[in-house]
């Protein structure tokens, strides 16, 4: 296998042709990652903009561990190391790397889409709220997204994002 040491996982994911690829961190001795998804480049190389990059991660026996989750500092050479795909990967009920959850997770992770505080997609804006306070965010206006298993108001709707900014779900 190539050395790929000298890569952050921007310059990876170009070497690999996408997501798809696997990683260990340089500090994990039982994990390893499944690149999923990468947010666009919006710039030059190497950090291509520093855009989001998701990952499934998994324990070395296959078992997953955490899913969906933002890497870390992927701009770093120094933190990630490509490697081949675990043994039991074949085998193992990967997430299909076309999975819409993937898009939706890129968006929720993008700093450019969080300007002024507010995290929003497609006209809405997503809230942070406390399952014990959802029948709250209900009679402000909020909706309940399943995919992304988040509260948000449409952003046009000014006197709920007023009553939701006052109590503190932005």
């Amino acid at each position: 296998m190539p050395d790929f040491s000298d890569q952050n996982v921007f310059e990876m994911c170009v070497a690999n042709g996408g997501p798809g690829f696997w990683v260990r961190r340089t500090t994990w001795e039982a994990s390893c990652a499944h690149v999923v998804g990468v947010g666009q480049f919006t710039k030059p190389g190497p950090y291509f903009g520093n855009p989001p990059v998701v990952m499934d991660v998994y324990n070395l026996k296959g078992e997953l561990k955490d899913e969906l989750t933002k890497m870390s500092v992927p701009g770093t050479y120094k933190t990630w190391r490509k490697i081949d795909p675990p043994t039991w990967a074949e085998i193992a009920k990967l997430r299909s790397l076309t999975d819409p959850a993937i898009e939706a997770a890129v968006k929720r992770y993008d700093r450019r889409t969080t300007a002024l505080g507010l995290e929003h997609d497609a006209g809405r804006v997503f809230l942070s709220v406390s399952f014990a306070r959802k029948e709250e965010a209900k009679r402000l206006g909020a909706h309940w997204s399943p995919l992304e298993k988040r509260w948000w108001v449409a952003v046009t709707n000014e006197d709920a994002l007023l009553k939701a900014r006052e109590a503190g779900f932005l």
